[in-house]
């Protein structure tokens, strides 16, 4: 079969299993920063053009000064960014920034309103939740909530426990375009965004004292889960220390598969603060999951946090399909995973360790399943409905992914694996501990929006295979 064969028959791919995520979920107000929204800034406040206006390590963006420091630091970069900051910079935000829509935001919550759209059966649970985030979910999202002692799933709009909404502040810049701050003149070289969240003690990373008695039920309520917001280190007054919140997080995963063996879990990889803490967080809870995300800018994170230098450095000097392998195998082996998922703008990389309950044919099934669905969102935004993947059959994969095949072909021959000459048509290469699966994806130029693609990305091509899988290899 081709490539565009394959992509036909994923596309009909159905999400029959029950999805569960948790932790962080949030209302995404989405800026798109203009040229000119930067000048009336600059205009208004020709102050906040000198002076030192750097924050100490740790503390949260507090003062307009601050903000407007390190949106020129981000756009002269091209990078990505996420911090903390103080609420009461929201309405300046949008004063000078008329431009915005708001969102779900937040993996968890992403992600179950994907799922949901998919036609999944969906589950979540979110520590607080406020009658505002509870309406941007989809209304088929089911929620945990206890009465008289017993475990019930409700609508999620009847799960509502709180006034508070956490917001994330979105500010998103588009490639090639110039912004002035004052004397100085920045051009960005690439798309990318910032996000400043704001913070409430009660939106712990990890279930409620309340709850935790009945994650055994949870459990065995959902076929997978997707767990996000680990980064965060500390629950206030429960898990002050790594140390307390580890050992929390570890206690509530081992519950949560009690009463239910075949669950199979996912964490989507986001940065710690402190890369020591972040090392030691790593190697305690990732092994503890079957499946783990991460991009292609992150894993030279997450390398240098565990002392790959190697690894990391190689994929900084020239990040490609083999050098993004070859550390994508650093830390499945450090952290003995039965699955990784790399997403990279034009193709994914997948390593499932022998035996594996999925055959690799079907792995790459929902992972072009995946593409397409992604290929929807960056095309119209929001969460995809089942019945609009499949206008992706007949867009071609990228030349990124194509040529990224062919050259990981060329390169694993010289250094001695074990490619076949049907690899380029395959995608799959077969080792001694492992398969990897290497799939061209969509590349949808302009996108709509870019947050939550690496969600997406991921918990639809879990989403699939979990379904696909289900009863053994098929």
């Amino acid at each position: 079969m081709s490539w565009n064969a394959y992509l036909r028959e994923a596309v009909a791919t159905t999400i029959d299993c029950r999805v569960f995520s948790a932790f962080n979920a949030n209302v995404d107000m989405v800026i798109s920063v203009r040229p000119e929204d930067v000048a009336a800034i600059c205009r208004d406040h020709p102050e906040l053009l000198a002076g030192d206006h750097s924050r100490l390590p740790g503390r949260p963006v507090s003062t307009p000064g601050h903000f407007l420091a390190l949106l020129e630091e981000c756009l002269a970069a091209g990078k990505s960014y996420y911090d903390i900051v103080q609420a009461e910079l929201g309405e300046w935000f949008l004063q000078y920034f008329p431009e915005h829509t708001e969102a779900m935001g937040g993996q968890a919550g992403i992600i179950a309103n994907q799922m949901a759209a998919l036609g999944g059966d969906a589950y979540v649970y979110n520590p607080v939740l406020s009658k505002l985030q509870a309406e941007m979910y989809d209304s088929r999202v089911k929620f945990p909530v206890t009465i008289e002692g017993a475990l019930n799933w409700v609508p999620i709009r009847d799960g509502v426990n709180s006034d508070w909404t956490k917001i994330n502040y979105i500010f998103e810049y588009p490639k090639d375009t110039s912004y002035v701050f004052g004397d100085r003149v920045v051009t960005t070289v690439r798309a990318n965004r910032i996000i400043l969240g704001t913070r409430n003690p009660l939106a712990a990373m990890g279930f409620s004292e309340e709850m935790e008695a009945f994650l055994p039920e949870v459990g065995a309520a959902v076929d997978c889960g997707f767990m996000a917001g680990y980064h965060h280190g500390r629950i206030e007054g429960r898990a002050e220390t790594l140390e307390e919140f580890i050992q929390l997080s570890l206690r509530q995963l081992t519950a949560l598969r009690s009463g239910n063996p075949n669950l199979r879990l996912h964490c989507e990889y986001l940065p710690m603060s402190n890369p020591e803490q972040e090392s030691v967080l790593l190697k305690a809870l990732i092994p503890r999951f079957h499946s783990f995300g991460i991009n292609e800018a992150e894993i030279m994170r997450a390398l240098d946090c565990l002392g790959f230098a190697e690894e990391a450095g190689e994929i900084a000097r020239d990040e490609r399909s083999f050098s993004l392998y070859q550390g994508a195998l650093r830390l499945f082996r450090e952290f003995g995973l039965p699955r990784l998922h790399l997403h990279n703008l034009g193709y994914y990389i997948v390593l499932i360790r022998k035996p594996y309950p999925v055959s690799p044919e079907k792995v790459r099934q929902a992972c072009l399943f995946a593409s397409a669905v992604n290929g929807v969102k960056a095309k119209q935004g929001g969460a995809v409905p089942w019945e609009a993947v499949g206008q992706m059959a007949n867009v071609p994969l990228s030349e990124v992914g194509m040529s990224q095949l062919e050259a990981f072909a060329e390169e694993a021959r010289q250094v001695g694996y074990p490619i076949t000459s049907e690899f380029t048509s395959t995608g799959i290469m077969e080792r001694e501990d492992h398969i990897c699966i290497l799939t061209p994806a969509h590349i949808v130029p302009n996108p709509v929006s870019t947050v939550g693609m690496g969600d997406t990305i991921s918990s639809s091509a879990f989403a699939a295979e979990v379904s696909l899988g289900i009863g053994g290899p098929r």
